[in-house]
């Protein structure tokens, strides 16, 4: 049997942050950009993505490297005891405060705090953290005496903070302090050709824990991989990967040895039979001749997979329409049916000058 096992170089990541496809080398290059600075960095992307990863490789190439990293989680803690891990207290300050407690902004003076899943924070706390931002001060949980401090925030959220904003459940000027520069890490469906790298780094990474040669997988598994929605991102991968690598029995992954959800099985122990690999991809790649909308969001993935591709004019002003008309007109959910971003469909309406009247909104 063929096994499929590729190759990474020096391009292809930074730090564990793997990716060649567009939308990531747009994410390292803005990372070599703003890391010499102190600008505040907002990351966002949905979990399972890699944001803490991003925050990371900034700090790593940061004039901060040498100082402390430290990283919270805004949805894990209660409000009070967030507050208190950030800014720390006073003895006595509430019921439990049995001695003076340093927070992270005072461990982090001279280094850089990473919030992440600030959607999550209080109202209370985000005023504390944007006073920070503004005079550098704060005081403790308890106390009077402001502390001054030099800490780089990078703050990432896997939620639309526009529209926290809007209905006043996050602060504007809070946000606006936040957003001085805006990473993006794309889904791992918008970037399927990262999937075969993904795989052979986590491949080799699991083999070097357990001090053998890297597994491969085999065509058929690399095809199931790519057309899964992977809805956990890059984690779920890692964790598919990671189980394959335990069940596989001899030194190739087969389908058999992946979760059913994702080689598309009704058996998760039925082995489909082997086909070569390019008649794997077509098929993986062959919507249902009945399913509009699988075809019009295969079709811009085809057109993706190769910059000299290009989707006729007309056929893709007729799956944008088609799209528009069966969400109503909802961008979102269009640019879903479609496989493609929000930003992208607003292009290609402007593109063909689609009207109102398929009740664009």
């Amino acid at each position: 049997m063929v096994s499929y096992q590729p190759l990474l170089d020096s391009e292809d990541y930074t730090l564990g942050i793997i990716g060649r496809s567009e939308g990531m080398q747009e994410v390292f290059k803005t990372i070599g950009q703003v890391a010499a600075s102190d600008a505040t960095v907002l990351i966002t992307g949905e979990s399972g993505t890699g944001k803490e990863l991003v925050a990371r490789a900034i700090y790593h190439h940061s004039g901060r490297s040498g100082r402390p990293f430290l990283a919270i989680n805004c949805a894990a803690l209660p409000e009070n005891l967030l507050e208190s891990e950030l800014f720390g207290h006073e003895k006595g300050a509430f019921t439990g405060a049995s001695a003076q407690r340093i927070g992270k902004f005072e461990q982090c003076d001279g280094g850089t705090l990473f919030l992440d899943e600030i959607g999550d924070m209080s109202p209370a706390t985000q005023t504390k953290v944007l006073r920070v931002l503004q005079s550098g001060s704060f005081e403790r949980v308890g106390g009077n005496q402001p502390i001054h401090v030099s800490v780089r925030i990078i703050a990432a959220t896997n939620q639309p903070l526009e529209e926290a904003v809007a209905a006043r459940q996050f602060r504007e000027d809070l946000f606006y302090r936040l957003n001085v520069v805006r990473i993006r890490i794309p889904p791992l469906r918008e970037r399927r050709e990262d999937i075969g790298l993904l795989v052979s780094y986590f491949l080799k990474r699991f083999a070097e824990g357990q001090g053998g040669s890297p597994k491969s997988v085999s065509p058929e598994v690399l095809v199931a991989l790519e057309r899964y929605a992977w809805p956990g991102n890059v984690r779920e991968l890692e964790n598919v990967i990671q189980r394959a690598t335990v069940l596989a029995r001899g030194r190739v992954i087969l389908l058999s040895d992946l979760p059913a959800e994702v080689s598309g099985t009704r058996d998760a122990h039925r082995v489909e039979p082997a086909v070569a690999p390019e008649e794997a991809s077509e098929r993986a790649s062959a919507p249902a001749a009945d399913d509009p909308a699988e075809l019009a969001a295969a079709l811009f993935r085809w057109a993706r997979q190769d910059a000299g591709r290009r989707v006729l004019p007309a056929v893709e002003r007729e799956l944008v329409v088609q799209a528009l008309q069966e969400t109503g007109g909802n961008q979102v959910r269009a640019a879903k049916l479609l496989g493609i971003t929000r930003a992208t469909l607003r292009n290609r309406i402007a593109k063909h000058q689609i009207q109102r009247g398929v009740s664009v909104r």
